[in-house]
């Protein structure tokens, strides 16, 4: 008696995991290619790449400054702090 019951009880957890399943959700892959463009000047960044809003630290001797120009783009210049040098191209994040 006690090996129906346990297999009664088994058969109806199961048939209740098996109903509250959900598929699980796989988000679509993301289309968007953000631009790149030259550094303008080799030792310095320009000034038309507005106000200095943030910076934050990659990894070690690594930093990244965020710039807003006036049409409210985002600049993204990375900086080697260690070396002292800029690389030749920027991150250009376009907002609407």
């Amino acid at each position: 008696m006690k090996g129906k019951t346990l297999v009664f009880v088994c058969g109806f957890l199961l048939c209740i995991l098996t109903v509250s399943c959900q598929k699980i959700f796989t988000p679509l892959p993301v289309t968007l290619q953000l631009d790149t463009e030259s550094l303008k000047t080799q030792n310095s960044i320009p000034l038309e790449y507005g106000n200095l809003v943030g910076a934050t630290m990659d990894s070690p001797g690594y930093a990244r400054l965020f710039f807003e120009k006036p049409d409210k783009t985002i600049v993204v210049v990375t900086v080697n702090v260690d070396k002292g040098w800029l690389p030749a191209r920027v991150l250009v994040i376009p907002r609407k």
